[in-house]
């Protein structure tokens, strides 16, 4: 790939003599959707917060456009990268304009109020994402969905030019995991760049473009989504055998475990 705007390198993280990360390298261009996959505890998430930067002492490389993430500051890191987690916001006293302003802090100077541009800023991420009309309410008086739309607002507002998705869909029900993917392919096929953590095999299949598949720490498969439907890697990474199911004119057909349905 010729000038990626994500690129990882040999990367590996320890945990005292368990090593939970072992030689991962993979790029993003820009404007691409990488989903990662893999078995609970295959290390997707440290995964994540390590081309992040938010796990000290990982070994390789991450390079955002050219620059290592380890020289990056922390207001460099949040320019470029937004973050929305599986859960949380259910305590915080925050209304959701309240929550979504707070995440301008990076381009702000230090100690200065919120801007006109701030805030044109802010109401075009709450619209972007649906919740107008949740503005004023309290992050705690909201449901699941709504929760989780008005953190994509927040990420939104942050005005960065990629997102980090970690299990994104947990804790929401069937509409809620349709609406908030839409709302993510939406904003890629605006020119979002999007790395995402998911446990979901259906929702990488067909949220992504490309795939990378981690078991035991290690990279297992890495390529498009195609690609993966066309060889043996899913059998082999969660060490079950898949059927696929397609529906009407689906592009992409749904995996589900040999037996699970009869």
């Amino acid at each position: 790939m010729v000038n990626p705007l994500i690129e990882v390198r040999g990367l590996s993280y320890s945990i005292g003599e368990r090593a939970v990360l072992s030689g991962i390298s993979f790029s993003v261009a820009r404007g691409g959707f990488l989903a990662v996959i893999g078995p609970n505890g295959a290390g997707k998430s440290t995964l994540l917060k390590c081309v992040g930067g938010l796990r000290p002492g990982a070994a390789g490389e991450v390079m955002i456009e050219g620059l290592s993430i380890t020289q990056m500051t922390e207001r460099e890191r949040a320019r470029r990268i937004a973050w929305l987690h599986q859960s949380g916001g259910d305590a915080l006293p925050f209304t959701v304009r309240q929550f979504a302003m707070m995440s301008r802090y990076p381009w702000r100077p230090v100690l200065s109020g919120e801007s006109e541009e701030d805030r044109f800023i802010v109401d075009g991420a709450l619209a972007r994402a649906g919740v107008e009309e949740l503005a004023e309410r309290s992050l705690d008086t909201l449901s699941g969905g709504e929760r989780q739309r008005a953190l994509l607002a927040a990420a939104l507002a942050q005005g960065t030019d990629i997102l980090f998705l970690d299990e994104p869909t947990s804790f929401l029900d069937y509409r809620q995991q349709v609406e908030m993917m839409a709302l993510v392919e939406g904003i890629n096929r605006e020119g979002m760049t999007v790395l995402m953590v998911t446990h979901d095999i259906n929702l990488a299949l067909h949220g992504s473009g490309g795939i990378l598949a981690i078991k035991e720490g290690r990279a297992r498969w890495h390529g498009t989504t195609d690609e993966l439907l066309g060889g043996s890697a899913l059998a082999d990474i969660f060490d079950t055998e898949f059927e696929f199911f397609r529906r009407g004119e689906q592009r992409r057909p749904y995996a589900v475990p040999r037996g699970f349905v009869s």
